[in-house]
C-alpha cells in the first residue's frame, strides 16, 4: 500500500473522478508525495481512454513528518530522501504519461505545457502567498462548468489551535473559494472524515 495522507474513501472518489473524463483538458495534482491520491486518478483516467500528460509537481525531498507517515505504512524512507522516483513509479503503475515537475511552488509551474485543465488537485500550496499564486497561474486554464478542483487540505485550518479565524494560517483555500462564491461550486466532501473538498468550477475570476 502507497503511504497516504488520505482515506480511502477519497481515492474511490478520485477514481470516479477520473472516469468522468470528458476529453477537454489535462489532469494535474500539486503536492503529490508519493502518488497515492494520483495513482487513483490516473486509473480512472486510464480506463476512460485519456491521453494526455498527467502533471505532478511536488520538492520531492521527504520532510520529518512525511517520514514517521511512511513508516505507519512500512516504507522506510530518511529525511531529505529524493521520493520522485518512488512517486513516478507508482502512478506509472496505472497510466504511462506521468510528468513529474520538481521545484518550489509557484515557478514550477511554468514548466506546464499550458494545456487546458480538466483536473486540478491542490495537495500541496494551502497557505499564502503560494496558494494564491498557484490559483492565480493555474485558473485561466480551467473550463467553466467542466474543471474540477481538488483542495485536499480545504478544511486543515480547523486542526490549527490557539489562533483565530483571522490568524489561522491554512485559511487560503476557503478564503479563496468563499471570496468567489458565484465561481465555483461544492460537489463533495467528508465532513467529520478528512479535510478534503471538491469544487466544480463555473466561471472565470477576475484577478
Amino acid at each position: 500500500m502507497i503511504p497516504a495522507m488520505t482515506p480511502t474513501e477519497v481515492h474511490a472518489y478520485l477514481y470516479r473522478l477520473g472516469k468522468s473524463w470528458s476529453g477537454y483538458g489535462s489532469a494535474l495534482e500539486l503536492g503529490s508525495w508519493l502518488g497515492a491520491s494520483a495513482t487513483h486518478l490516473a486509473r480512472g483516467l486510464r480506463e476512460v481512454g485519456y491521453d494526455l500528460p498527467f502533471w505532478l509537481f511536488d520538492r520531492w525531498e521527504a520532510t520529518y513528518n512525511q517520514v514517521e507517515l511512511a513508516s505507519e505504512f512500512g516504507q522506510r524512507l530518511t529525511i531529505g530522501q529524493d521520493t520522485a522516483q518512488i512517486c513516478e513509479k507508482n502512478v506509472k503503475g496505472q497510466y504511462e504519461q506521468v510528468r513529474c515537475v520538481r521545484g518550489d511552488l509557484p515557478k514550477s509551474l511554468k514548466k506546464y505545457d499550458g494545456n487546458k485543465i480538466e483536473f486540478c488537485i491542490f495537495d500541496a500550496p494551502k497557505r499564502n502567498p503560494v496558494f494564491i499564486k498557484c490559483m492565480e497561474a493555474l485558473e485561466p486554464l480551467f473550463i467553466p462548468g467542466i474543471t474540477v478542483l481538488g483542495l485536499l487540505d480545504y478544511y486543515s485550518y480547523t486542526k490549527v489551535k490557539g489562533v483565530t479565524v483571522v490568524e489561522n494560517p491554512r485559511m487560503a483555500p476557503v478564503d479563496f473559494i468563499t471570496g468567489h462564491p458565484d465561481h465555483f461550486e461544492m460537489i463533495m466532501d467528508w465532513p467529520g472524515l478528512c479535510s478534503c473538498a471538491f469544487f466544480k468550477y463555473l466561471k472565470p475570476v477576475k484577478w
